[in-house]
């Protein structure tokens, strides 16, 4: 029995015959996410990240809706349908079909999101349709919708998405399918993070001469499944693609004064370097906060650690960080470091 994350409900979609909503009830607030295909309006209270994810999950529905031919959903539409991490809040939403006569993108609806603090424009996305098809292994059905599994997903987007982005996405669904414990180190899921990874090099090299291959090898060579955000992800990535040494990832130390255990997002003993990932929501308490205050002192205190924390801003603008993050290190680290094309592609 395979063991995947819970995904998240998906929206009522209305479909009408034509592309209007003329045949749908007057008084309901209705809005377009594809031709002849609406919603109500996300509720404004929701966190914004949480409208995206209604609106995306509604495109999904709808773009697999208007091609009754389509194998599955696949990249980052299979993955929100899962609840597998994708490192954009409204990815494309991309089908594969088994002929393509037509153009490859077609728009869908742009969207406003209202929330407390203003109205947000939301991204020009396109129904993508690709003839890359899965094989009915490789597809699954998750709330009524076909998507590919989390192994295909995650091939697909190492092949055809930035690596830095890709990574996003494959450690979420080798989390998905190796459900690894931090406190033991053992994978309690479907597979072990080796197995899995095998069988992820393996699926890409049957693909032949597929483009995309070299990026693709070198994201599932740096994939983990012990990476516990998007965050966290990308921040790996962006440490492989720089080319520093290889981080030990939810490396655990061991408190022996205050007889408590903490865990860094990667870490460098050697060095006594940890850097930390701080995500939107993470501190949801003032209490959170003076934790983590109080984890950060006796982590350098105590253990003699540099803990560098990292944000989303950070990440915006990799080449600068990048580069900060080679500061970071001892010159004899330093001086080794060689930037890796295959991941900055």
């Amino acid at each position: 029995m395979q063991s995947y994350p819970t995904p998240p409900p998906l929206p009522s979609v209305k479909f009408t015959a034509e592309r209007t909503r003329r045949s749908l009830p007057a008084g309901d607030n209705l809005i377009a996410v594809d031709r002849g295909a609406y919603v109500p309006r996300p509720d404004s209270a929701a966190p914004l990240w949480s409208q995206r994810q209604y609106i995306t999950l509604a495109r999904c529905e709808a773009v697999l809706h208007a091609h009754t031919s389509a194998i599955s959903l696949t990249h980052e539409a299979a993955a929100v349908v899962q609840g597998i991490a994708s490192p954009s809040a409204e990815p494309d939403i991309r089908v594969a079909v088994p002929h393509n006569h037509s153009r490859t993108r077609r728009p869908l609806p742009q969207q406003t999101y209202v929330h407390a603090n203003g109205r947000h424009s939301g991204r020009r996305v396109a129904a993508v349709r690709s003839t890359t098809a899965p094989v009915l292994d490789d597809v699954r059905v998750v709330g009524g919708l076909r998507v590919t599994t989390p192994l295909r997903t995650a091939m697909d987007c190492a092949f055809d998405l930035p690596a830095l982005d890709a990574i996003v996405v494959v450690d979420s669904a080798l989390r998905a399918v190796c459900r690894p414990d931090r406190f033991t180190g053992r994978c309690c899921g479907d597979l072990s993070a080796t197995a899995a990874i095998d069988t992820l090099k393996a699926m890409i090299e049957e693909q032949g001469l597929r483009a995309g291959k070299r990026r693709a090898r070198a994201v599932v060579d740096i994939a983990d499944p012990r990476a516990e955000s998007p965050g966290e992800s990308m921040l790996r990535g962006v440490v492989h693609a720089v080319g520093l040494p290889d981080p030990q990832i939810q490396e655990r130390w061991l408190d022996d004064g205050e007889m408590a255990e903490y865990f860094l997002d990667l870490a460098w003993p050697e060095y006594r370097l940890a850097l930390e990932f701080d995500g939107y929501g993470k501190y949801r308490a003032s209490s959170d906060l003076r934790d983590e205050k109080h984890r950060e002192m006796r982590l350098r205190n105590a253990g003699g650690w540099q803990v560098h924390r990292v944000e989303w801003g950070d990440l915006r603008d990799r080449e600068s960080f990048g580069r900060r993050l080679v500061d970071l290190f001892p010159p004899s680290a330093a001086r080794l470091t060689r930037r890796r094309k295959d991941l900055w592609l």
